[in-house]
């Protein structure tokens, strides 16, 4: 009889209800610092909407902070998407800032896009600041006066985006030394954002053009430059990657066909050494993202990844890397009224 009562002894577990393993609903506690945990947070901390509809910010409690570089990519499955696809929440994200911050004489957004490349034209733009939700509406006068703070720069080729990369390095400069030189208001605090699209597209020219090595040197150096300027700018320099190239295999095996082919003994079904850990919660189970060398060298540059796919009939937002604040795995269905 005491053997069995004995908990040591080699017998089942007690049973544990389900729900005592859940965290318990906290007080709310006193906002102020980054990444506050509240009990409304928590509800939702999973949801990336509450971070777009905040825009980009200098705060760290938003996924979209200056002083970091933000990569949106699609999967490569996808290569009939048109532009719009992969620059929609960039370009909200872009039209926001715009409209709740007036006008200003200083440049206040650089775009880097290979020619052809239609998302950021500037009718697009006018169109998507008029529309926009946000009040009160901008007139097409005023809608103007803010598209003035954007200027465009067009390249064909890899070298030619380092070099319009350099010429951004040196207007942010100037715009250092003005708002050193003037007081202290808010223009001081308004982002500066540099949208750099098709670098990825670009540097795989160079490897077809000369050889994997070369093109992944040529992407590293100016990821480097990149990071460079996002630090020196902290305070008010947000950087965005728009990668057009696509992440992952050109198809994924969907999880049927796993079950009915499953032919490897589950040894060899583990994640192999080299796996990165960058992977989407919405595709086939232990499908790397990255794989090839060319999009390792892109992510490493990237201190937060943003994934679009299809999910059945919706767009959905998913963050598959973080390195600043608890950030990893937050997704949202994206809408284009949002």
């Amino acid at each position: 009889m005491a053997l069995a009562s004995n908990v040591y002894s080699a017998e089942p577990a007690f049973p544990i209800l389900a729900n005592s393993l859940l965290p318990q609903p906290c007080s709310p506690a006193t906002p102020g610092g980054p990444w506050n945990d509240t009990a409304d947070s928590n509800l939702n901390d999973w949801n990336l909407k509450r971070h777009w509809d905040e825009g980009i910010q200098a705060s760290q409690s938003t996924i979209f902070t200056c002083g970091t570089i933000i990569g949106f990519s699609r999967l490569r499955s996808r290569d009939k998407d048109n532009d719009d696809y992969i620059a929609q929440i960039p370009r909200h994200l872009l039209i926001k800032s715009l409209s709740e911050n007036p006008a200003s004489s200083e440049p206040r957004v650089f775009i880097i896009f290979p020619r052809g490349f239609e998302a950021f034209a500037p009718r697009t733009l006018l169109s998507a600041l008029r529309s926009s939700s946000i009040e009160p509406k901008l007139s097409q006068e005023e809608a103007i006066k803010r598209l003035d703070t954007v200027q465009l720069l067009p390249v064909h080729s890899f070298p030619n985006a380092a070099q319009a990369i350099g010429q951004v390095s040196g207007s942010l400069q100037q715009i250092e030394r003005t708002r050193q030189q003037q007081a202290y208001n808010a223009r001081n605090n308004q982002p500066v954002i540099l949208i750099v699209v098709g670098l990825d597209t670009l540097a795989d020219g160079v490897i077809r053009a000369s050889n994997p090595v070369r093109g992944t040197a040529l992407l590293s150096a100016t990821l480097r430059n990149l990071n460079r300027m996002s630090r020196t700018h902290a305070p008010y320099l947000s950087t965005i990657l728009v990668n057009t190239n696509g992440l992952g295999p050109t198809a994924f095996e969907s999880t049927h066909q796993q079950g009915a082919n499953r032919t490897k003994p589950r040894e060899e079904e583990t994640r192999p050494s080299w796996d990165d850990g960058v992977h989407s919660i919405f595709q086939t189970p232990g499908s790397s993202l990255l794989t090839t060398l060319l999009m390792k060298t892109l992510d490493q540059g990237i201190d937060t990844h943003i994934l679009l796919s299809d999910v059945k009939t919706s767009q959905v937002a998913e963050v598959i890397k973080s390195r600043i604040g608890p950030g990893l795995g937050k997704w949202s269905v994206w809408a284009p009224s949002t």
